[in-house]
């Protein structure tokens, strides 16, 4: 039997310890991430995706609309311009080749204005025969609808389906049908008008 004096329970337990710390050295070497630790993070970034994806695509959404909003308006101040200089808005034909020469970067159209193509930024036109008013359609990227009329004559020979008030004013719908607005034949009649967009 062992006395306490003689030092070999000390050996033994300095080898089992030196053993221990070599294991333990060699098991932290080799450790990595559990299963479990893995899917939590997963979890973690679908929740964080879930949020962040409908947020970029409300924003892209909302920048296409102003895109084609800031269109209208500029394209609607220059043809203001036009009926101050001259009394009267021209036919649509004319006017679709007055403001391509005061708006180069924005392609008008009697017919009606598509999504994309080679000209992104295209605006349908349409006017009265007694040249008062105005009617400018286009069409984001979002799928929406946007237009914008200038009434400044008579109010009884307005174009089918805008309001019978004086002014400027804007509505906009949803296009579900087609990839496609039109200042023509086929403008909606139900849609509400507001002063603003």
């Amino acid at each position: 039997m062992n006395s306490a004096g003689d030092g070999s329970d000390g050996r033994a337990l300095g080898a089992i310890y030196r053993h221990k710390r070599g294991r333990s050295d060699l098991e932290s070497a080799e450790a990595g991430f559990t299963l479990i630790e893995l899917m939590v993070v997963l979890l973690i970034m679908a929740i964080l995706l879930a949020i962040a994806i409908p947020t970029f695509l409300g924003v892209k959404n909302g920048a296409q609309d102003r895109s084609i909003q800031s269109d209208l308006t500029n394209a609607m101040t220059s043809a203001e311009a036009g009926y101050a200089s001259g009394g009267s808005y021209v036919t649509a034909a004319s006017e679709v080749v007055a403001l391509s020469s005061y708006e180069p970067n924005i392609s008008f159209e009697t017919g009606a204005a598509a999504d994309g193509g080679t000209h992104p930024n295209n605006l349908s036109v349409n006017t009265t025969s007694d040249g008062q008013q105005l009617l400018l359609v286009g069409y984001s990227q979002s799928g929406t609808c946007w237009a914008v009329e200038d009434n400044e004559g008579d109010t009884t020979g307005n174009i089918s389906g805008t309001p019978a008030t004086l002014g400027v004013d804007y509505t906009h719908w949803t296009e579900s049908t087609s990839a496609t607005c039109t200042a023509g034949t086929g403008f909606p009649t139900t849609e509400t008008w507001t002063v603003h967009y």
